[in-house]
């Protein structure tokens, strides 16, 4: 089982193999790659979210959320702050 994994602009392709990890293992994997390419420290991922824009709970098997060929977006602690600010009245 292969999932793409989506950080910031770069897009990893995991093999997953039967998918018995963990989601919360998929961005972790996400974000070593990531940094081992772009040599840019993204820090800790705190979430995915997946090809419709939903939460994806991070405990959840991999093989219980997705099929092969799935694709999923690490959410990143300035994807939270970008969001808030954008939401947040002018004053």
């Amino acid at each position: 089982m292969k999932v793409k994994v989506h950080v910031r602009e770069k897009t990893f392709v995991v093999t997953c193999g039967d998918g018995e990890q963990k989601a919360e293992w998929l961005a972790h994997v996400g974000i070593v790659r990531y940094d081992d390419k772009t040599k840019i420290n993204v820090g800790a991922p705190l979430g995915l979210r997946s090809e419709a824009g939903d939460a994806v709970p991070l405990q959840a098997r991999i093989r219980d959320l997705f099929g092969a060929d799935s694709e999923v977006w690490v959410v990143l602690k300035e994807d939270v702050t970008e969001n808030l600010g954008a939401t947040l009245p002018e004053t």
